[in-house]
């Protein structure tokens, strides 16, 4: 049977639900209710800019079809984003499930959506994911570890804090767009300065189960730095900025090694984390990226 790719839209909800469940064991174990709950950041979210018209179809994912049987579907998350004046759209990858038989459509869904942004990322892949976007599509490993800082206290704070509560509050137009798109789904935003230079901290909590454990498996706090604005302000006083994190209960911080430059952490109470990051800049410009508009940042 001739399959067709196309746009997810909210009539292949339906059939979307049913195929993650079919890929994925807990998912599988959810009512329809509460995985819609659970996807509901990447199949209906929108952006205080809007996208371009030929992404828009494909703005939440991209379905196959069997007829009229959804058999496979690729989230994506698309956003406009802006870097030192330049104007470029990006792409996160999010949650993907093709059904048994349906996987070589994969590379040709890939192509068309990979098509339609300038940079491109994915943060958390499987492994055969992970060999598909580097190897096919040549993406670059751009963090292969990040920081994990446990709580070791700093009781002599030279710096001065302000949480931002409103948009209104920042003076960068990027900076005001990144937190009016971010703050429903729980994004904070934090500005730090030592009197002379200032820069702003985007982060997120999530709360992580242990999924190993048979017994007392309880919640911990996972506190994830999503973007750093001033990389040498963040190292000169990052044993302080990480305990003023900390103090708010969440003893665990992440932060991913690219977003501090050229300096390296070491010392008690850090640790390397094993992860994979992914990305593809295809503009020339050595865009960073951060976490931001990716499945980091709005996922539960």
């Amino acid at each position: 049977m001739k399959v067709e790719i196309k746009g997810y839209n909210e009539q292949y909800g339906q059939g979307v639900l049913a195929c993650l469940k079919n890929n994925y064991p807990w998912m599988a174990e959810m009512s329809d209710e509460e995985l819609y709950h659970w996807a509901m950041p990447f199949m209906e979210y929108e952006w205080k800019e809007e996208l371009p018209d030929e992404i828009k179809e494909f703005q939440h994912g991209i379905v196959f079809l069997a007829g009229q049987q959804v058999v496979g579907y690729l989230g994506f998350i698309y956003a406009k984003r802006h870097w030192q004046g330049y104007e470029y759209v990006y792409q996160n990858g999010t949650t993907w499930a093709v059904n048994e038989g349906y996987r070589i459509y994969l590379f040709k869904a890939l192509k068309q959506a990979n098509g339609l942004a300038d940079v491109l990322g994915d943060f958390s892949p499987i492994k055969s994911v992970e060999e598909t976007l580097t190897k096919v599509f040549k993406f670059k490993y751009i963090d292969r570890k990040v920081y994990r800082f446990y709580p070791v206290p700093c009781f002599h704070e030279k710096l001065t804090y302000q949480v931002i509560r409103d948009e209104n509050d920042l003076a960068d137009e990027v900076l005001k767009t990144e937190f009016h798109d971010h703050h429903p789904y729980g994004v904070c935003c934090l500005r730090i300065s030592d009197g002379k230079k200032e820069g702003f901290i985007f982060y997120r909590v999530k709360h992580r189960l242990w999924k190993k454990r048979k017994i007392f498996r309880k919640r911990r706090s996972i506190l994830i730095v999503l973007k750093l604005t001033n990389p040498d302000l963040f190292y000169d006083h990052y044993r302080e900025i990480v305990w003023h994190l900390q103090k708010g209960e969440h003893p665990y911080v992440e932060i991913d090694p690219r977003f501090i430059g050229s300096h390296s952490l070491h010392g008690f109470g850090i640790k390397e984390k094993t992860v994979v990051r992914l990305g593809l800049d295809k503009t020339g410009r050595d865009i960073p990226i951060d976490l931001l508009y990716s499945e980091e940042a709005i996922m539960p």
